[in-house]
């Protein structure tokens, strides 16, 4: 029989064993989901559920995906989004609604620089020397310092923004002014169900065979085995979803060059700060708010019950509150925001005091975004790939992307290795 490992039941590794119908999954923790995952809490007025952050299912035309979650109620929503600048409300995406701003010597400015912008754009071409590049020629060097710069420092934690690549996705995400269009996520989905999130990984799951609560300790490249709870079996096939650094780091074998190489990659830290606060007329018809001011330490705050309502209580929200890793350097610091959290958020308008909170639970991620290096993560993947080892995922392919892009890279790799005559002879058995 050919062994064949998923390490991580999050929704890529899920969907790679649901595509291939045989493989074993490996979860470290007692439950699935990962990144993905929901929790409830119960209070005194009902029950709040949350994820790990905002995971809103940006479909973007993959049937595959679509196909994958066949049977799975998904509701459709458009997004409402919006930007909170100098006290002021701008619809999302700010590139299109900045002309309502009301000094017109800056609307002018800007409609100038993105004239100029587009007239150069056909001689230049689309290739960017790094995010910073992107951004100016993108947007302008009127919207890059009025929300753009801060927005996306906040958002990495980099307070230079020369120093990030720009990968395919992150071109995707950051929507050009040629183009009049609502953006990459105008609309999106999301499990009807009062899981939350959840309902997307408990959905792959039922097509899945996984083993809780194993840890992988160590893979072995020369002998193809791996340790798990310190019992050593042999495998032929790993698909890995865990980042890559630690993927790495867990080689036996592996050449010394590949080590140092992967202690390079770089990844923002996370804090989340989900709160089950009483409802005010200020969250009604809003998916998410961008912020981008240095003096807020949140950059993205989310309404989960905005999009599915029995995810609060009648009269409550349940929201979310991303903070920048500008302002910690480790999960102590982070939890120490929480004061400034509710004090941003009063500011804001979100809760009138402190006393409209009914619980809080706060999230530290010690990855979150990852800063893509496609030199050396091409590198390491292909090191891997030669021995029968798959890095997949945001945090296995180290880039940004969305749920469906993952899906999608784990339905083709299926597809993939199921044609391969090195490992899959035993797969129609």
């Amino acid at each position: 029989m050919v062994s064949i490992y998923v390490i991580g039941a999050g929704v890529t590794g899920l969907s790679f064993a649901a595509s291939l119908g045989h493989a074993k999954v490996l979860e470290g923790s007692s439950r699935l989901g990962g990144k993905a995952a929901s929790y409830g809490i119960d209070t005194p007025v009902g029950k709040f559920t949350f994820d790990v952050g905002g995971h809103w299912f940006h479909y973007q035309n993959v049937p595959e995906v679509l196909q994958l979650l066949e049977g799975l109620p998904l509701q459709r929503h458009t997004r409402q989004a919006f930007v909170y600048l100098e006290g002021k409300w701008f619809d999302f995406p700010l590139q299109q609604s900045y002309k309502k701003h009301e000094d017109r010597r800056f609307v002018n400015q800007i409609n100038r620089e993105l004239i100029a912008i587009k007239e150069k754009e056909a001689d230049r071409g689309g290739r960017f020397q790094n995010y910073l590049d992107m951004l100016l020629r993108s947007y302008g060097p009127t919207l890059f310092e009025y929300f753009f710069r801060d927005y996306n420092r906040k958002m990495f934690g980099v307070s230079d923004l020369a120093q990030i690549q720009v990968s395919q996705y992150e071109q995707i995400r950051n929507v050009r002014t040629d183009k009049n269009t609502a953006g990459y996520n105008s609309y999106f989905y999301y499990p009807q169900s009062p899981l939350g999130a959840q309902a997307i990984p408990e959905h792959l799951a039922n097509h899945a065979c996984i083993q809780f609560n194993s840890q992988v300790q160590s893979i072995h490249l020369h002998n193809r085995t791996i340790t798990i709870n310190d019992q050593t079996v042999p495998w032929d096939t790993v698909i890995s979803t865990m980042p890559l650094p630690k993927l790495i780091s867990m080689l036996d074998g592996a050449d010394s060059q590949i080590a140092s190489l992967s202690r390079h990659l770089q990844a923002s830290r996370g804090f989340i700060l989900n709160l089950g606060v009483k409802k005010n007329p200020l969250h009604a018809n809003k998916s998410w708010i961008y912020v981008s001011e240095m003096k807020y330490c949140c950059y993205r705050i989310g309404f989960y019950s905005n999009v599915q309502s029995s995810m609060a209580p009648e009269g409550y929200s349940s929201i979310y509150v991303e903070c920048s890793p500008l302002f910690f350097k480790d999960e102590q610091e982070a939890l120490s925001l929480r004061p400034r959290v509710i004090k941003d958020l009063i500011s804001i308008g979100i809760i009138e005091d402190e006393r409209d909170i009914v619980t809080m639970k706060p999230i530290y991620l010690e990855h979150n975004y990852c800063l893509p290096d496609d030199r050396i993560t091409s590198r390491l993947r292909g090191y891997l790939q030669q021995h029968n080892i798959y890095s997949i995922g945001r945090y296995g392919s180290w880039h940004w992307s969305s749920q469906h892009e993952d899906m999608k890279q784990a339905i083709d790799l299926a597809k993939e290795l199921k044609l391969t005559k090195r490992s899959f002879k035993a797969v129609s058995n």
